[in-house]
């Protein structure tokens, strides 16, 4: 009761010295909390409306193959109604063929959507929208292709050899999460116009999904079972809707485990600030402290007076935190709803906000303990000497240490228990513990270092060297606040550095200018001859190409086979897939060898390095592909090494000619053009070929870094979190070492030295320190982001050193900037008033 009394009496005049400990802990628990909050919030509505972003209770899709007769009596007799959405990549051409784009063409019929409503700009009645009216069926765009082909309500657009009527541009499509990344954006049209299209024939990669809705009261879970049992060999996915924006949620659970462990690392570069804060605290309570102690105050009352006032203004600071970060689903709900198709619950769930303050309050206290169990015993005579020289050694006691290390286990444990890629985690977690132990090595180092410097040259630079390491210096506390900030953005920088150097490095080099997909057997002859007419194209290219699945391997079926995520790819749903009887050029052979020209025996595959070693393959194991629902065993022959990172044609598996040549199959090819000759050839190509899908390389890297921007603003968005909360611990650092700093500035007053000498020896100081934590960060920066680019991304290694460049540089203006607020401050101080009060 007695700490008690004295905390609340003395923490009226405390909230001054407090707010850098305020901001830093309101920052990390408002991030965590609105993180968990926005996800959640997320989850809830997918959850709840996932038959909406699937298309149905269940939904089965098919490749280039409709439902059998059999399959289809099944599901018409286990199924209250059933939607058929058919999709296909095509080009969508302006009336006048002067503008063509890429699309994903989405047919539909009647019935669609069952769940949910589809919203265009037109407001027509769904009948309306895609009905064959006054000679023209009706088209809908997402707004993207409208824009790109510079079409509007009534203008026409050429699919294939139809000519649409746009009736509408897409607003809302209730079941858009369900396509995951997509290569162009999507046009609705009737399903039953497609067959006036031409575009679908014989092996046209065509995916057909039949969205089922079930009597009310079915377990959707157990229908897919019952319908995988039905037809046990079937080729076909079934997903019911607990699947429903399955990509979109993936997408929102990487995204919050990246963004909480943004605010994780906010939060400990914060506990830096609050230990600064504390430690800054007690300095300014030096006198009373002692006067309490000369008292006959116990050092555990005293313990308990200042804990309890610093458990009091982080209640503050995680309440703040947590209405700040429970209220950004409802302040941010307009906004989300308009990037996502989905209606945001607008609810305060409890279970984010508790993560967020269990993690604020452990590190309140581990940050807190420190310094507070570190000044419980030191003696009233050097509390009244503590602001001019250092207080000796007080190690801090056992009991103290030990809670400090189960709070951080506790820590550790919460973040592996709520992760959900706990390897990434791991990563993150290992790393910014490592950056946090180089920097404070880093710290270390330069105080040790400096003493070894000459000093004989410059009055101002002798100052700056004794500053860095006199008693009570905040050398590591700046290194520590700032380090790992620039370290992201050093390493951030240089990954995107080399993203965008290999990504030019590629095109410049043997990159196509085109694409084509599609392209039919009767017409391969006249495309290739027109191709090659073309002025400025050369290296044409095509290979035939069909789909099929891997459904086992070595009699396992796939579903059952053991397999890396990152590889996981490999047997999930359709492939494309080749043959030929020679081996690509930029293919090469590392084991067994190729079938001869003309070869006629055994069906047999070979496999790329990757899928080969992923599924644990010897030579002359056997998979078992299934091509249009015909099943073929396949022996592995051999195994190329194939660099994914080329923009040619590549595949996993390359079959002899014998087994499919005589299966429906189209062609795909490449063409690389001049610069100057690309847009005209693309016209001439679209124009005279409508019905082949022709891809620039130009449309796809701008889509791809559509999304790698999107990335990027996420992780700058963490770096930059980080830097603000680097900036907090550093004005604290600074706050904290005032103090000492007004005692040096008076006494260098007293004996003679001019305000330049003062300034000069602190701006000294700053760069010191500033080159000193950006190097740091340039070393551990650079590492980082080539394991990244190296080891993670395996892209050739490119540096700039413009970035390093700029690392110091920020650091050092951060620095100084920061730091002269306090420099003129402690400048300011007539001489006289200080040396009294020693």
């Amino acid at each position: 009761m007695v700490a008690t009394r004295f905390a609340l009496r003395e923490i009226r005049f405390a909230f001054k010295q407090f707010r850098i400990f305020i901001a830093c802990l309101f920052l990390g628990t408002a991030i965590i909390a609105a993180v968990g909050s926005v996800t959640t919030n997320i989850a809830e509505s997918l959850s709840r409306d996932a038959r909406i972003f699937l298309g149905g209770d269940v939904e089965i899709e098919t490749n280039q193959r409709l439902l059998t007769d059999e399959e289809m009596a099944y599901v018409v007799d286990t199924a209250e109604e059933i939607s058929m959405v058919s999709e296909l990549r095509a080009m969508a051409h302006t009336e006048d063929f002067t503008e063509s784009s890429l699309i994903e063409v989405k047919a539909v019929d009647d019935l669609y959507p069952l769940f949910g409503v589809l919203e265009t700009n037109s407001n027509l009645p769904r009948e309306e929208l895609l009905a064959f009216k006054d000679g023209h069926w009706g088209a809908v765009p997402l707004e993207a292709i409208a824009t790109r082909l510079g079409v509007d309500i009534g203008d026409k657009i050429n699919i294939g050899s139809l000519v649409y009527e746009v009736r509408g541009v897409t607003a809302k499509e209730p079941d858009s999460s369900n396509a995951g990344f997509q290569l162009a954006p999507s046009i609705l049209v009737s399903s039953n116009s497609m067959e006036d299209t031409g575009l679908i024939t014989f092996g046209s990669l065509v995916e057909y999904n039949y969205r089922l809705r079930l009597a009310d009261g079915t377990d959707a879970k157990l229908y897919e079972e019952t319908i995988e049992e039905a037809f046990p060999d079937s080729d076909w996915r079934v997903r019911n809707k607990s699947s429903g924006g399955g990509s979109a949620q993936r997408f929102i659970d990487r995204m919050g485990q990246f963004m909480t462990l943004v605010g994780l690392t906010a939060l400990l570069v914060g506990g830096v600030g609050v230990s600064n804060a504390v430690h800054g605290y007690l300095n300014s309570k030096t006198n009373t402290i002692a006067t309490f102690k000369i008292l006959g105050a116990q050092s555990e009352t005293i313990f308990q007076i200042y804990l309890q006032q610093i458990l009091i203004m982080a209640a503050i600071s995680i309440v703040l935190g947590l209405f700040v970060g429970g209220a950004l689903p409802f302040l941010f709900a307009d906004f989300l709803e308009s990037k996502m198709p989905i209606e945001i619950s607008r609810e305060f769930y409890f279970a984010p906000l508790a993560v967020a303050a269990f993690y604020s309050i452990l590190i309140s206290l581990i940050f807190t303990l420190w310094p507070l169990a570190k000044a419980k015993n030191i003696s009233a005579r050097q509390l009244f000497r503590i602001a001019i020289s250092e207080p000796g050694e007080n190690n801090i006691p056992k009991n103290y240490l030990i809670t400090i290390v189960i709070m951080i286990v506790m820590m550790l444990a919460m973040v592996f228990y709520t992760a959900e890629y706990s390897e990434l985690t791991a990563y993150f977690i290992g790393g910014m513990l490592a950056s946090f132990a180089l920097l404070f090595g880093t710290g270390i180092l330069v105080r040790k270092g400096v003493s070894y410097l000459p000093r004989r040259y410059s009055p101002a630079l002798r100052i700056a060297l004794s500053n860095i390491t006199r008693p009570g210096n905040s050398t590591l506390s700046i290194i520590l606040s700032l380090g790992l900030g620039l370290i992201l953005l050093t390493a951030i920088a240089l990954v995107e550095f080399g993203l965008d150097s290999e990504i030019e490095r590629r095109v410049e080099t043997d990159a196509p200018s085109y694409f084509f997909l599609d392209i039919q057997k009767a017409d391969h002859d006249s495309f290739k001859e027109h191709m090659l007419s073309q002025e400025g194209a050369n290296l044409y290219r095509t290979v035939p190409n069909l789909r099929g699945r891997i459904s086992h391997v070595k009699g396992v079926p796939s579903d059952e086979v053991e397999i890396s995520p990152e590889m996981r790819w490999v047997l999930r749903g359709d492939r494309g897939m080749t043959f030929t009887d020679e081996v690509p050029e930029d293919n090469k052979l590392v084991e067994g060898d190729w079938w001869p020209i003309g070869y006629d025996g055994e069906p047999q595959v070979s496999l790329s390095q990757d899928v080969y070693e992923a599924l644990g393959l010897v030579l002359g194991d056997k998979i078992t592909i299934n091509v249009l629902g015909r099943s073929f065993e396949v022996a592995v022959r051999s195994v190329r090494s194939v660099d994914w990172g080329t923009f040619g044609i590549n595949y996993a598996m390359m079959f002899d000619p014998n087994m499919l040549s005589d299966a429906p199959y189209t062609y795909v090819g490449t063409l690389k053009s001049t610069p100057e000759r690309e847009a005209a050839n693309y016209q001439a190509i679209t124009r005279n070929y409508p019905n082949v899908t022709t891809v620039r390389l130009k449309e796809v890297l701008e889509n791809v870094q559509v999304l790698l921007l999107q990335i990027k603003g996420a992780i700058d968005v963490m770096a930059s979190i980080t830097i603000v909360a680097g900036i907090l611990v550093l004005s604290g650092a600074i706050a904290a070492g005032h103090k000492g700093r007004v005692y040096d500035s008076a006494v260098l007053k007293v004996i003679g030295a001019t305000r330049m000498d003062i300034l000069k020896a602190y701006i000294f100081e700053f760069i010191i320190l500033g080159v000193a934590t950006g190097f740091v960060a340039i070393l551990l920066g650079t590492v980082a982001a080539y394991g990244i680019v190296v080891g993670i991304m395996e892209l050739e290694w490119t540096f700039s050193l413009q970035i390093p460049l700029i690392t110091v540089f920020a650091a050092i203006v951060m620095t100084m900037s920061i730091g002269m607020f306090s420099i003129w401050k402690a400048m300011s101080v007539r001489p006289a008033q200080v040396l009294r009060g020693i």
